[in-house]
């Protein structure tokens, strides 16, 4: 497994080794959180007998407006006074706000879903780059579950993960590093509804405590959700967790946070890239063969540039 190469070339923790009660207790955050994401997917779409609202008119009463393009939109949740009844993993949480991006992708969820994978470290930096164009360092410091034949989109780990701003920023703004427990997959629900999941909180251990300053330990959650649809499109529902520390929502945040959400509309183009590649390092490693395999080794070339 590819661990990644830490933060400026080490990784300031022990080996982690996870006790069973505490692998546990991983599986059971990753279930609250996919839950708790599927609840309020469901209360989006209550009044109009399970097909999603159109992204641009939700619930005005719950969600503020706040941008919106052709195939996606971006909300604030009107109520975020205190912790309320979020519970919310860790008890550092002082004043969480919830954003909801809503949309279409225009491509199937397979694609959507190979995009967003990361099984390894060096995925997650490519994805950053690819999706969110920027270099983020860290590493996998525990890998609880991987790919399966059935879910070949399944992955469950803790990772340590460090932003850093370039020059001239990084005089005045410090480092900030996330540890996260990252839970990907594909389900199918009683309604025969097909859905991707992408989700991300954070991973208190004492076996990791914070760094010394200058780095700052930061907050990261999202549970996103990616239906599949008849018409060969993905409905998209990524609810986002902030931290405003008191402060307000203004502009400039908000456009942060809509650059930086979009990027999750590119999936397809990285799910292309992952493709070319497979195809190009195993045409490298046996030019004669017809790579002939099964879809979750990517074995399907023909239809990558149809």
């Amino acid at each position: 497994m590819d661990a990644g190469e830490g933060y400026r070339g080490r990784i300031p923790f022990a080996p982690l080794r996870l006790t069973f009660e505490e692998q546990e207790r991983c599986q059971e955050l990753t279930l609250n959180l996919l839950d708790r994401t599927l609840r309020s997917y469901d209360e989006r779409d209550a009044t109009t007998h399970g097909t999603p609202r159109h992204h641009s008119s939700l619930d005005s009463a719950r969600w503020k407006h706040h941008k919106t393009q052709d195939d996606a939109s971006l909300y604030s949740e009107r109520d975020h006074g205190g912790r309320r009844d979020l519970h919310m993993p860790g008890d550092n949480w002082e004043s969480p706000a919830v954003l909801l991006a809503v949309g279409t992708i225009q491509a199937n969820l397979d694609d959507v879903m190979l995009g967003l994978t990361t099984q390894t470290f060096g995925d997650m930096r490519v994805r950053a780059a690819s999706i969110g164009s920027h270099d983020v360092s860290g590493a996998t410091l525990a890998k609880l579950s991987g790919p399966i034949e059935d879910d070949p989109f399944q992955s469950l780990s803790i990772m340590w993960m460090v932003g850093e701003q370039g020059w001239p920023l990084s005089m005045v703004v410090r480092p900030r590093d996330f540890i996260t427990l990252s839970a990907s997959g594909v389900i199918t629900r009683a309604n025969g509804d097909r859905l991707g999941y992408d989700l991300v909180q954070p991973a208190q251990l004492p076996q990791l405590p914070e760094l010394p300053k200058p780095m700052t330990r930061g907050k990261l959650m999202y549970g996103a959700l990616y239906r599949e649809q008849q018409d060969g499109t993905v409905d998209v529902y990524i609810q986002m967790y902030v931290e405003t520390m008191g402060h307000i929502l203004d502009t400039i945040v908000m456009n942060a946070m809509w650059i930086a959400v979009l990027g999750y509309w590119e999936t397809p183009k990285l799910a292309l890239e992952k493709k070319l590649q497979w195809c190009i390092l195993n045409s490298i490693k046996d030019p004669g063969s017809r790579m002939a395999g099964t879809w979750a080794d990517l074995s399907f070339c023909g239809c990558v540039l149809h």
